[in-house]
């Protein structure tokens, strides 16, 4: 019998041209675990606040969503509060209070629950996350994946049993991720609770979901096992698939897909035959730049060093960086590294406490405006001050006479012409990225400093943001972007920089830094180490096997 049912859930958003949600049907036994995928703005977000009263949308709805057979429009608040568990992207937006221990005893307070309780309740959800270490640590001090695990413990002390993830490991380093995604796998397989994560970073959940729901304009368009889902993938969808069974897919595999490294290593030898070709770890083959590119320095950083406070830990401290036009750079580390504050010391929206910040040489930045450096902050609705997406962009024009224009073509190079009139804050976390980069790039800046700009983006936008990246590369604009992305980083990458102990630490080119990393790089190295040429990405892996194909042949 389903725990949680819905029948033909409709959903539009007040003046919105089509609805966001289009006749949802879909039933979820009680303990599944379930993955919801689909490009930006398809419904996924939407879809989850609509089965959580208190954070559903403002609109018209119909058809229903049933909760152990009770419609959830029936749900007291305080069983609504109780019974669904929420978890969205952003960990800073999700705490209220000064302390950990607060922050948990926050929803148990609210509902009433008796305060001689509430201590142990506290303390069972943070032991079995494994942050009661944490108790009485101050929000502010935590790293971006330790509020996430307190935001999940506060969830899980109100002992839900269904919880709703919302992309909740866009914003977190890989190893935060993988301790995140840990715990919800306990949370699902020890506790029994009901899972449905909606996101786009697919690489450790495909081995442990029950099904993937596929989203695509509003429907529901499939829900399937992973396998079948990866069996049955075809057109955009391919696109959702992680990498081992991308590879496999784009491969011509026979059999059952592989969903794990562990997995497709094995595919993978029985498919060589004994045969693997290899190469040593650290192998160079980076296209080069222009010489005479690499030879100027377009933007840089010497002997920078920056806190927040006299009495504070160095978040800077005797770092030297350089940019090259035409180049991008990729700064990874995990979160509270202090790969931010570089960007925004590069921007000029930080002074150093000591060193300087060069451009084009000399010191100093130029002022903000056109032709100069611009920043995408980590949350891209920090850029947002107006009603309508096509008033965002025509602030940047400035009334110029051919403004118009250029927001047209702007607007249909980043996917955004559909939704011109849409209120900044109604459209999805990825079109308000893609919003936010139109918006700088209308600006036609020489530097460009991205700040996480994955976050939130589908697979598909993600290609989309490569291209343009790489266009803007090539008519000499400097990159520099601070990511968790790392398959991103390797495709788009000149060279990759990690943030450690308040400093730059162990650049290098992309292939050597990723190639000669064992934990801290992309699955497919993980997948073709030792058996083929280290591939950087699945495209690189799929070009490599077809090549042994033919030459077979």
């Amino acid at each position: 019998m389903a725990y949680l049912t819905l029948s033909d859930l409709t959903f539009a958003y007040q003046g919105a041209a089509s609805p966001a949600l289009a006749g949802c049907s879909l039933s979820v036994g009680e303990g599944e675990f379930l993955l919801v995928v689909g490009r930006s703005g398809c419904g996924k977000t939407t879809l989850l606040r609509c089965l959580k009263p208190a954070l559903a949308p403002h609109g018209v709805t119909a058809g229903d969503v049933a909760l152990g057979g009770t419609s959830i429009g029936d749900l007291s608040p305080r069983d609504a509060a109780t019974l669904i568990g929420f978890v969205g992207q952003d960990p800073e937006r999700q705490t209220v209070c000064d302390t950990v221990f607060a922050e948990i005893a926050f929803g148990l307070e609210a509902v009433g629950v008796e305060g001689t309780l509430i201590p142990g309740r506290v303390a069972e959800a943070a032991d079995f996350l494994g942050i009661a270490h944490l108790a009485s640590r101050k929000i502010c001090e935590l790293s971006g994946g330790e509020k996430q695990l307190v935001n999940l413990a506060s969830a899980l002390a109100l002992r839900p049993r269904l919880l709703l993830l919302d992309e909740p490991v866009t914003r977190l380093d890989p190893p935060a991720k993988l301790r995140f995604l840990s715990a919800v796998r306990r949370v699902n397989e020890e506790a029994g609770v009901t899972v449905i994560l909606a996101g786009h970073d697919t690489e450790e959940l495909f081995p442990v979901v029950d099904r993937v729901v596929y989203m695509d304009a509003g429907r529901i368009v499939s829900a399937l096992p992973p396998r079948a889902f990866v069996k049955e993938a075809a057109g955009e969808a391919l696109s959702f698939l992680p990498t081992v069974p991308r590879v496999f897919r784009l491969a011509n595999g026979t059999g059952e897909p592989p969903l794990s490294v562990r997995e497709g290593r094995l595919w993978l030898t029985g498919t060589l035959g004994g045969k693997a070709v290899t190469e040593p770890d650290g192998t160079d083959d980076a296209t080069a730049k222009d010489d005479a590119l690499k030879t100027q320095e377009l933007l840089s950083a010497r002997d920078v060093w920056f806190r927040y406070g006299r009495n504070e830990p160095d978040v800077v401290a005797n770092l030297s960086c350089t940019l090259s036009p035409g180049e991008i750079l990729s700064v990874v580390g995990p979160n509270g590294a202090g790969k931010t504050t570089l960007l925004k010391l590069l921007a000029g929206i930080l002074c150093p406490f000591a060193g300087t910040v060069r451009y084009e040489g000399k010191r100093g930045l130029p002022k903000p405006g056109r032709d100069g450096i611009a920043y995408l902050p980590q949350n891209p609705a920090l850029l947002f001050a107006r009603d309508t997406v096509r008033e965002e962009l025509r602030e940047m024009t400035g009334g110029t006479p051919d403004g118009d224009e250029r927001i047209e073509r702007m607007s249909a190079r980043l996917y955004l012409d559909g939704i011109l009139d849409a209120h900044p804050y109604d459209i999805s976390g990825g079109e308000q990225t893609r919003l936010a980069l139109a918006k700088l790039l209308l600006l036609s800046p020489r530097v460009l400093l991205l700040d996480e700009p994955t976050a939130g983006l589908d697979p598909i936008a993600k290609k989309q943001l490569r291209d343009l990246l790489r266009e803007l590369a090539k008519s000499g604009c400097g990159v520099v972007l601070a990511t968790h992305d790392l398959t991103f980083a390797a495709v788009i990458s000149d060279r990759v920089a990690t943030f450690f102990r308040a400093t730059l630490a162990s650049s290098s080119d992309v292939r050597r830094f990723f190639s000669g990393n064992r934990f801290y790089t992309t699955q497919a190295v993980r997948l073709t180490r030792d058996l083929l040429p280290v591939s950087l990405t699945a495209d690189e892996a799929v070009a490599v096997l077809k090549e042994r194909a033919g030459g077979a042949t």
